[in-house]
């Protein structure tokens, strides 16, 4: 008979019931303190209320009239941009790439996790990331960056209270507008600008896809830094989008064979109008204060034009560049005689035969070869050949030179040779070598609308690189005989007329030591008309008129016009003698061709807050300065320099213009200040140092061909115009050098001439 089986004993039983009891006590506390840490995680999860309205900093962006990018100012490069304003192949490239299952998942994407993890592992590094684009906006907007799993686990219940909360548009359109993309740009539109120069409406596929692969390393990816790599994460998107069927393979291949063009400069404010741009953040700052302005996202419009502001920093830069090669160019290191250049040019290449040809290095080289009209010399180089547009040396003015502005045009060649060893510096962007010293030569320009003062172009100087200075506006330069027409605008309203006589004879007067003013040209014509005074610019008529008005009425005339500058009451004032700014000269110019009414130049038109709410609005500010005959008779002389005088280059622009140029003793400063019947302008060239240009560098010779440049492209699209006659003038003929009359324009009398004062007969 078999045994009986044995009952388990009661200690056994026990054992399994506190085994049981334990394990449930133990699963009930972990319970507990997963629900512990549940409550206190959840207390201390942010509020994703704050997301619903998403503020972030904003740039402030600086406009030129036409909307297009001038500058930004920011602690954050970031400027934001509704969905609507990205082109929809932008919105694709970053789904396809960082978040394929966005409109399918629920915050959170389990599925995409496990592919990225496979295909890391597959890669052997890693290649795509498991976060979904609504874990990247919680983790940029509401937590701290550590890596941590407690920093995972409360990615992950926002982004699920995330997705609750905010539809898929709005979740994208902060995403789009919060990544970093590196260079210090923060969301789609600052990337374009910092990378491409261009809003991101108008970004390419091939763009787009390239800074779609940024976000994962935007340093280690960038284009500026690691063109092949970036390329790798173009490839990639472009692959992404076909897989998920967004993107054709054709269309992708294309892409990927576009050629992409950066932005030559990260900082946007360097680019078009420096100057400018310093001095819009100077109001800024000053009005609103420097934080809540680089934060604000404001949008200020100024009143540059692109085409203008484009024309006049090709013209400063020509300009500038030929006043240096005239006189400022280096003297030869030394002389190869001929018969041993081209040994010479066998031991520069030897010396240099592991030495790249790179942009902006210097490099000597030996003149091998002048052309036969001398304008441009073959040059040897360590690293190969290239071409030197020859110095040239102005000519001494001419012995019948009627002003101090009639320096000979043509110019005999400077004094270079065959055999000369000079430095050169290599820009392979540029058609021809440059020497390689820098240019010392600076210019400023301004440019304003004529019946606003609006500023459509400003160049301060030629390189805001080098210096911050303000030329244009800080600047207080003797303005010589540019200062001329307000001595004759005040005459004219004390009773001269084009057709006065003033008697061109020597003259002296009382001092320690005595001062006789000379002419240019040491001659005196003796009776001279008035308008031939001023077209000629002779300096002792000049001085006669000024004798006769009274300096101190002058000088409160000149501010009148706009003149804020001290000026020395004394009869130099005449010859240009005290220091102004060229925004002064071109204010009183501007009072000519605004038919006596006075506007001060202003450079901003008006300021909008983020939600487009207009801040500042600039009011319309205009008086009346001079009679409206008096202004158009000094417009008539004016053109007369033109088409008789110093001014005469400017007959090229094929337009009715009116100007007059300046120049200082020693040819220290070199000014046109004119205009067309649209825009007022001037131009100043000179040194800092206050040093001499050069001989023969008058206004004529450095400053109007600048000028002409500018107008030449500034106005190409724009028609000519005629300035118009107001009422009140007659024209009359008025006996001049030539046999001929030369038809003048006069006041017409006045109908109650006495009781109709001169504003300026008294103070001003």
């Amino acid at each position: 008979m078999p045994p009986k089986p044995s009952r388990p004993s009661r200690s056994f039983s026990f054992s399994l019931i506190r085994i049981a009891f334990f394990t449930a006590a133990l699963f009930g506390a972990l319970l507990t303190i997963a629900g512990v840490y549940y409550l206190i995680l959840i207390i201390q999860l942010p509020d994703i209320r704050s997301l619903q309205d998403y503020n972030p900093p904003l740039a402030t962006e600086i406009l030129a009239a036409d909307g297009s990018p001038v500058g930004l100012l920011y602690k954050e490069k970031r400027v934001l941009a509704p969905l609507s304003e990205m082109p929809p192949h932008l919105i694709r490239a970053f789904i396809a790439s960082e978040d394929s299952r966005f409109f399918q998942h629920r915050g959170v994407d389990l599925i995409s996790i496990l592919r990225a993890l496979g295909k890391n592992i597959w890669a052997g590094e890693i290649v795509q990331g498991g976060s979904t684009i609504t874990q990247q906006v919680t983790k940029s907007l509401l937590l701290t960056p550590e890596k941590s799993f407690s920093r995972k686990v409360k990615e992950a219940f926002l982004a699920y209270r995330l997705d609750q909360n905010l539809s898929k548009q709005d979740i994208l359109f902060i995403y789009l507008n919060q990544i970093y993309l590196g260079h210090g740009a923060y969301g789609v539109e600052a990337a374009a600008q910092t990378y491409f120069n261009k809003k991101g409406r108008d970004l390419s596929l091939a763009e787009s896809a390239l800074l779609a692969g940024l976000p994962q390393a935007p340093s280690r990816y960038s284009p500026l830094v690691n063109f092949s790599k970036a390329k790798e994460r173009q490839r990639y998107v472009l692959s992404r989008m076909v897989e998920e069927g967004v993107l054709d393979g054709a269309t992708a291949a294309a892409a990927e064979r576009e050629p992409l063009v950066f932005s030559r400069t990260a900082d946007p404010n360097l680019t078009l109008a420096p100057h400018l741009v310093d001095m819009v953040r100077k109001f800024l700052y000053q009005n609103y204060g420097s934080e809540f302005v680089l934060t604000a996202g404001l949008k200020i419009y100024t009143t540059l034009d692109p085409v203008f502001q484009r024309a006049a920093l090709e013209a400063v830069e020509r300009g500038t560049t030929a006043v240096y090669q005239r006189h400022l160019y280096s003297k030869p290191l030394r002389q190869i005689p001929p018969d041993q250049i081209e040994a010479y040019c066998r031991q520069l290449a030897r010396a240099a035969a592991n030495t790249p040809r790179k942009n902006g290095s210097v490099q000597p080289g030996v003149i091998t070869q002048l052309d036969p009209a001398g304008t441009m010399a073959r040059v040897c180089l360590a690293t190969g050949e290239g071409v030197f547009p020859l110095p040239r040396r102005p000519a001494e003015p001419r012995e019948t030179a009627a002003d101090d502005e009639s320096a000979a045009d043509k110019n005999p060649l400077g004094s270079y040779q065959v055999g000369d060893v000079l430095n050169f510096r290599l820009e392979p962007e540029k058609p021809y070598l440059s020497l390689a010293e820098q240019n010392p030569v600076e210019a400023a320009l301004l440019a304003i609308d004529r019946s606003s003062g609006a500023i459509k172009a400003l160049v301060g100087g030629k390189d805001y690189g080098q210096t911050e200075f303000n030329r244009a506006v800080q600047s207080k330069r003797q303005p010589g005989s540019a200062f001329k027409p307000l001595i004759y605008a005040a005459a004219l309203d004390k009773d001269f007329t084009p057709g006065t006589v003033i008697l061109d004879a020597p003259i002296t007067f009382g001092g320690h030591p005595p001062w006789s003013p000379q002419n240019f040209d040491h001659k005196f014509n003796g009776p001279t008309l008035f308008r031939t005074g001023l077209i000629q610019s002779r300096n002792v008529v000049s001085i006669r008129i000024l004798q006769r008005i009274g300096v101190n009425y002058a000088v409160r005339y000149a501010q009148q016009l706009g003149i804020a500058s001290p000026l020395y009451p004394n009869l130099s004032l005449a010859l240009g003698s005290s220091g102004v700014s060229l925004a002064e000269m071109v204010t009183a110019y501007n009072c000519f061709n605004n038919g006596g009414a006075r506007v001060l130049p202003y450079y901003i038109s008006r300021i909008l807050d983020r939600s487009g709410r207009k801040v500042y609005d600039h009011p319309p500010r205009s008086e009346a300065v001079m009679e409206a005959d008096t202004a158009y008779i000094m417009t008539h002389l004016l053109e007369g320099v033109v088409k008789e005088g110093t001014g005469w280059r400017l007959k090229a622009l094929g337009r009715p213009v009116a100007g007059k140029t300046g120049t200082t003793n020693d040819f220290r400063d070199a000014w046109f200040i004119g205009f067309v019947p649209q825009v007022t302008a001037g131009v100043w060239v000179g040194l800092d140092s206050l040093t001499p240009l050069g001989s023969g560098e008058t206004g004529a010779q450095a400053a109007s061909p600048i000028f002409l440049e500018f107008l030449q492209k500034a106005l190409a699209n724009l028609p000519p115009e005629d300035f118009p006659v107001p009422p009140g003038i007659l024209f009359q003929p008025v006996k001049g050098k030539g046999p001929a009359a030369i038809l003048e324009a006069f006041k017409a009398p006045k109908e109650i001439q006495p009781q109709d004062p001169n504003p300026y007969s008294g103070s001003p």
